[in-house]
C-alpha cells in the first residue's frame, strides 16, 4: 500500500488504486473537507482509502477505514464519503387549485426501487448549496422553470446517515406562480443529464398527498412537514 501524509495524519491507499489517481483523492474537495474535520474532532491516527469510484474525470465516492479515537476508545472507522447534496421542494400555486409539487420518478438501484419518487436533488460539484439547487431544477425538471436563486429558502441542512456517510443536504423551497398550463407541461416530461445515466419522468402532485405517496425518501417527507411548519407559523 502506498502512504503519504497529510499534516499528522498517515493516508494510505489500497494497491486497487492506481498511484496517479493519490493525488486527486487527496485533493478531492469533500475528501479534504473530511479530513480537516475528523482530524479536528478526533484522534485521528491513520486512513486507509479503500476503493475509489469516479465520475469521468471527477472523484466520486470514496470509501475508506479510519484508525480513530474519542474519549480514549476506538470508534467504528467505515467512512463512505460522497460530498455534501441539496433538495428543492418546488411548491406550484395557481388560483383555484390546491398547492402543488413537482416530484422525480426514477430508477435508484441501491434502494433496489425502478420508480423511487422524490424532490429533485443533486450533489454539489464545487459549487454552492444554492447554484447547485438551480443546475438539478435544469437538468431534472427542465430549463424553461423560471427559478431565480433569490427565491430558494432554506429550510434546514442535515446529514442523511451520519453512521456511515458524510453526506449532508440542503432542503430548499420554493413557491412558484404558474399557470394550468404551465403546470399540465411540466406532468410526465422526460428529463436527465444523459452523461450521468440518468432517465427521469417529472410527475405533478398536489402538495399535500406527499405523505401518501409510497415509500419515499427522508429528505422529500421532511421537507414537505418542515415547509408545512414554516407555514402554518407564519399564518400562510
Amino acid at each position: 500500500m502506498g502512504q503519504v501524509e497529510d499534516g499528522s495524519v498517515p493516508i494510505v491507499f489500497a494497491p486497487t488504486i492506481p498511484a496517479d489517481c493519490h493525488a486527486r483523492v487527496r485533493a478531492a474537495p469533500h475528501f479534504r473537507r473530511w479530513l480537516a474535520a475528523a482530524a479536528a474532532g478526533f484522534d485521528l491516527r491513520r486512513v486507509t482509502v479503500e476503493s475509489v469510484t469516479f465520475f469521468g474525470p471527477r472523484v466520486g465516492f470514496i470509501l475508506l477505514q479510519a484508525d480513530a479515537w474519542h474519549d480514549g476508545r476506538q470508534v467504528p472507522g467505515t467512512v463512505l464519503l460522497r460530498g455534501d447534496s441539496v433538495s428543492i421542494l418546488l411548491v406550484l400555486r395557481h388560483a383555484g387549485h390546491p398547492d402543488r409539487t413537482i416530484l422525480t420518478c426514477e430508477a435508484r438501484l441501491p434502494a433496489a426501487c425502478p420508480d423511487l419518487l422524490s424532490l429533485p436533488a443533486g450533489m454539489l460539484d464545487g459549487e454552492t448549496f444554492a447554484s447547485t439547487a438551480l443546475r438539478e431544477l435544469s437538468e431534472e425538471i427542465g430549463a424553461d422553470l423560471a427559478v431565480r436563486q433569490d427565491m430558494l429558502v432554506d429550510l434546514a441542512t442535515v446529514w442523511l446517515s451520519p453512521g456511515g456517510c458524510d453526506e449532508a443536504i440542503a432542503l430548499y423551497y420554493a413557491v412558484l406562480d404558474l399557470d394550468d398550463a404551465a403546470i399540465r407541461a411540466l406532468d410526465g416530461r422526460r428529463t436527465g443529464n444523459a452523461d450521468e445515466r440518468e432517465s427521469i419522468r417529472v410527475r405533478v402532485v398536489d402538495l399535500d398527498d406527499i405523505p401518501r405517496i409510497g415509500r419515499t425518501d427522508a429528505k422529500t417527507l421532511l421537507s414537505f412537514y418542515m415547509y408545512r411548519d414554516r407555514a402554518a407559523r407564519a399564518g400562510a
